[in-house]
């Protein structure tokens, strides 16, 4: 009798251990039966240059984000996702791969995604996929051949020249395909630029913010990007408040995209993920309206939305990357991935210990667990008048604002040498093969766009 006891026991414990693991990390998948085909449709949007803690969902006291917050409430929300690089071309290589960028070797922008790496539309065409893309920064342009896998690919400056333009049309393209598209399964991607600097949202968008700094008062600064309206009065508030305008305008088109899907139906057999490259330092740091030089979390430090249909809404502690989209979606759709990956699938038992290596163009970033170390290179700390390396427990600091490196120290050594490691495994980053472009080697519409954007002078 007790034999028989013991066995019923250990028979409900791991009944109970296998709902648990499936409840917490597994998605469940009820697309079969759906009439539109075996496979869900994926809805990736992703907004450049978006901050997770200018979000109302990640903390942020301003209400720039009421509808995607209402969205997240009703899906998986990421609460520490980071890139692996601050600088769009890099950025997305890795999202559409799933390496890393020290990996892939596409240098941060105006590089190519190398075409022997399978992107992750040309792996759902595997499996029958119709993919469309509507994108709007050159970076992403079919010159890099970051359109590898699709059957549409609209590149937004062919169309429109005016920045203040793109988000109204993007959102059109959008809505157009989610209505009138009746093949399934699809993938349609929607790339956003207006949080990007010049940050130039419509008017009814921008509220006021506290003044802020004078910035022609801070000693020690660096400005990046397109500054061409910063004066001897601009204040930092000024520019706060017209990059949340950004922010909340993108919000609202946001929502236009929902109801579309949702009155086509097509949320009960759809994927949606929202997520961005990188985010924008808007100062704290010295550094302003810019990205790439620094891996703070202002920069490294993204939204990551995850909805699929039957999953359980809930929020995510653990670290993540963007790199993990695709290993989650081609678990989705039972295709192996052609290569060893850095990136991990979202909803797998975590990995004890991973580590997330940020670069960089002046310094680095390891992230283990909920603990942050930055270095800083020479040039750029005696630029801003900043230290060496810094040292954070995000799951306490989210905005970073307490160093903690004279704590741990053993634990910083450890995390800076499995940097050097890395990146020497590796065989460095492909920076020094970038061979700029001269200008005479781009459209009209792609000088435009990179030079409305600050990439170009």
């Amino acid at each position: 009798m007790k034999k028989i006891l013991l066995v019923l026991i250990a028979g409900i414990v791991i009944l109970a251990s296998a709902f648990l693991y499936h409840t917490f990390f597994c998605p469940r998948q009820p697309f079969l039966g759906s009439g539109r085909g075996s496979f869900p449709n994926l809805i990736l949007i992703t907004v450049d240059t978006l901050r997770a803690d200018h979000m109302g969902l990640y903390g942020y006291s301003y209400d720039t984000t009421p509808h995607i917050d209402a969205f997240a409430k009703q899906a998986v929300v990421f609460e520490y996702a980071y890139c692996p690089i601050p600088k769009t071309s890099a950025s997305f290589a890795s999202m559409m791969t799933g390496l890393h960028p020290f990996v892939h070797q596409t240098n941060p922008n105006r590089d190519i995604l190398n075409p022997k790496y399978l992107t992750l539309a040309e792996l759902l065409r595997l499996r029958g996929y119709t993919n469309h893309a509507v994108v709007d920064n050159s970076n992403l342009s079919k010159r890099y051949k970051f359109h590898q896998g699709f059957d549409e690919y609209i590149q937004v400056w062919e169309y429109k020249e005016n920045k203040a333009q793109s988000t109204p049309f993007i959102t059109a393209r959008g809505l157009e395909f989610l209505s009138e598209n009746k093949k399934s399964p699809f993938f349609l991607w929607l790339h956003y630029i207006e949080p990007h600097s010049p940050y130039v949202p419509p008017s009814e968008f921008v509220e006021s913010r506290p003044p802020g700094r004078r910035i022609e008062k801070v000693e020690k600064k660096l400005i990046l990007g397109e500054h061409k309206n910063i004066t001897t009065e601009s204040r930092e508030g000024e520019f706060t408040a017209l990059y949340d305008g950004a922010v909340k305008y993108i919000d609202s088109d946001f929502q236009r995209l929902i109801e579309c899907i949702r009155r086509e139906g097509l949320d009960r057999n759809s994927i949606i993920i929202f997520t961005s490259d990188h985010g924008e330092e808007l100062g704290e740091k010295n550094v302003f309206y810019g990205h790439g030089q620094v891996t703070f979390s202002a920069s490294s430090r993204v939204p990551l939305i995850y909805a699929a249909p039957g999953l359980r809404p809930r929020r995510v502690s653990r670290p993540v990357s963007i790199m993990d989209i695709y290993p989650t979606i081609l678990r989705i759709v039972d295709l192996q991935p052609p290569l060893p990956l850095q990136g991990e699938d979202l909803f797998a038992r975590p990995r004890e210990g991973r580590l997330f290596f940020i670069y960089g163009i002046t310094g680095f970033s390891v992230i283990q667990n909920h603990h942050h170390y930055l270095h800083l290179s020479r040039k750029i700390r005696d630029r801003i008048g900043m230290k060496a390396s810094y040292f954070y427990d995000t799951l306490e600091d989210p905005r970073e604002m307490k160093d903690i490196s004279h704590r741990s120290k053993p634990l910083q050594n450890k995390l800076m040498e499995a940097y050097r490691r890395y990146f020497e495994n590796c065989g460095g980053y492909g920076m020094q093969r970038m061979k700029k472009k001269k200008t005479e080697d781009y459209t009209e519409a792609e000088l435009r766009n990179l030079k409305t954007l600050g990439y170009l002078d």
